[in-house]
């Protein structure tokens, strides 16, 4: 306990950037994108190379997977529907536990900035991949307690997403486990709900539209001028501004890191 109590004091000495108590969700965006920026060069070198392994590599895997529900129901059509359905929640579940490589890594770089330090992104690489069991035990919690949520009604999904929202920054910067982590979440978003969720909406809505509309045109317009539709230039190129898309998501970390950082002082 000792030792976070120092982590925590250290970063308190961190840029006036990641102090946002009187700074409203603007002020606080524009400020993230230029910490963004200013460390752009060692997000990329963590993001783009992992996910164009997810891009190019993980869809090959799929020829390894077999039709596991071949006969399962007696009807082709319902079968084949299943073991492709199958197929692609075992193929996202393979790209997202590579990507989680890449967002421990950034989390672990971006912290290391904010207290004027620096993590090498091959370093920061090597603690994601030794991190990433306990990060999917977390995550896979995280979401099955949401999924939950929303399957009885979408207002408690929607609460319990918000509460739990910093189990990323609880389990990589603060060494929680994947219970403690949610409740220490929890613990920092209550009293705040509603500056939370008002903030964790805004940057959702920017990240949206960020990604699938000035992202995904700008790639979807430069691979037609190299190729048509599921060509193989079209989807290289695709896959290629896909993986870089992925960086931006930086902006995202930074913005929450922020507000995580705030509420623990608070």
């Amino acid at each position: 306990m000792e030792k976070e109590d120092t982590v925590i004091e250290v970063e308190q000495k961190s840029p006036e950037i990641f102090e946002p108590k009187d700074k409203g969700f603007f002020s606080l965006l524009g400020e993230s994108f230029k910490f963004f920026l200013l460390h752009l060069p060692a997000i990329a070198t963590i993001v783009v190379p992992v996910f164009l392994v997810v891009e190019f590599l993980v869809p090959f895997l799929s020829i390894f997977i077999p039709d596991m529900a071949d006969g399962l129901t007696g009807f082709e059509s319902i079968d084949d529907s299943l073991s492709w359905l199958i197929r692609e929640l075992i193929l996202a579940l393979i790209a997202a536990i590579i990507g989680g490589i890449a967002w421990i890594a950034t989390i672990r770089v971006i912290a290391s900035s904010i207290r004027g330090e620096k993590i090498p992104p091959i370093q920061a690489m090597k603690d994601g991949t030794a991190m990433l069991p306990m990060f999917v035990v977390t995550a896979v919690l995280y979401y099955l307690i949401v999924t939950i949520g929303f399957i009885l009604l979408l207002v408690p999904g929607a609460i319990v997403g918000i509460y739990f929202i910093f189990w990323q920054f609880s389990y990589v910067l603060r060494g929680k486990g994947a219970v403690s982590a949610l409740t220490y979440s929890k613990d920092l978003v209550s009293g705040n709900f509603v500056r939370v969720f008002l903030n964790v909406v805004g940057i959702w809505i920017v990240m949206y539209v960020l990604n699938n509309f000035v992202i995904e045109l700008i790639a979807s317009n430069v691979a037609i001028l190299v190729g048509e539709d599921d060509s193989i230039p079209y989807l290289i190129v695709n896959a290629i501004f896909t993986a870089l898309g992925k960086v931006f998501e930086g902006v995202r970390i930074i913005f929450l890191l922020s507000l995580f950082k705030d509420l623990e002082k608070s």
